[in-house]
């Protein structure tokens, strides 16, 4: 079970895909170009809570802090999706994590988690519109994913991104009715994890995720219309405890976390 010391952060306001293997972008190398994935066992370690970095369009990426001792996870996404422009992503570059995106109208947030020398991560997967299988992004036993891009146009509640288990395995998938989805997840080595957790825009309340104490969460799935800013999914802390919730004036739109 992991151990979270709360240390919250709010960084200021500074601040395409292909195939189905994991692309490396850590320590400054190109999005470009597969990356082996490292081997993966059951590690049962302390990631206490980092920091909060935030990002809104028209500003750089925010730094978030260095890719040696912590590991970076989408917490928020809002805003407008409209065209295969858009997007928001978490990602490691020169050593740093940052988050960012394109297009107007648009925020999100990353939580990261201080990491031991002994957690592995993987490099990201990606998932394009069309594709006629999920993308494979390994085993289950030892290992969690979650979500560190969204791209695309989210039109309608037909529109979606899942991170998901099946079988012994996890996957990355979606559809897209405009054909210009696209998403990328990576995993981390983390023998304890829950969910998935499920919130969507007919439910009048949040759905609690459990107890802040020795864990963390990321979305793992995005659902719906994002069509201005009064659509937004996120994961908060309140009193101890973790929640998954949002906001549409639109329709569809929904999300999934898991915790760890």
């Amino acid at each position: 079970m992991l151990r979270l010391k709360h240390l919250f952060v709010i960084l200021p306001l500074t601040a395409s895909l292909g195939g189905c293997g994991p692309d490396d972008m850590l320590d400054g190398q190109s999005e470009e170009g597969p990356e082996p994935q490292p081997a993966l066992e059951t590690i049962t370690q302390e990631l206490p809570f980092n920091n909060w970095g935030v990002w809104r369009d028209g500003n750089p990426a925010t730094p978030l802090g260095s890719t040696s001792d912590r590991v970076c996870f989408l917490t928020r996404i809002q805003g407008v999706f409209d065209s295969g422009y858009d997007s928001v992503h978490v990602f490691a570059s020169g050593g740093s994590w940052y988050i960012g995106g394109s297009g107007l109208m648009k925020g999100a947030t990353a939580g990261c988690a201080v990491r031991s020398s002994s957690t592995s991560i993987s490099g990201e997967y990606a998932w394009t519109a069309g594709q006629q299988l999920p993308t494979n992004l390994g085993p289950t036993t030892g290992r969690v994913c979650f979500l560190t891009r969204v791209s695309g146009s989210f039109n309608s509640s037909a529109d979606w991104v899942n991170v998901y288990q099946s079988g012994s395995s996890w996957f990355l998938f979606g559809d897209s009715l405009a054909g210009d989805g696209r998403a990328r997840a990576r995993c981390i080595t983390e023998s304890t994890y829950n969910g998935p957790y499920t919130w969507n825009q007919s439910m009048t309340y949040p759905t609690h995720m459990g107890t802040t104490s020795g864990r963390v969460c990321a979305l793992t799935r995005m659902a719906g219309r994002f069509d201005s800013w009064s659509e937004v999914i996120r994961i908060y802390p309140d009193v101890g405890s973790w929640y998954l919730t949002g906001a549409s004036a639109h329709s569809g739109v929904g999300a999934r976390a898991h915790c760890f």
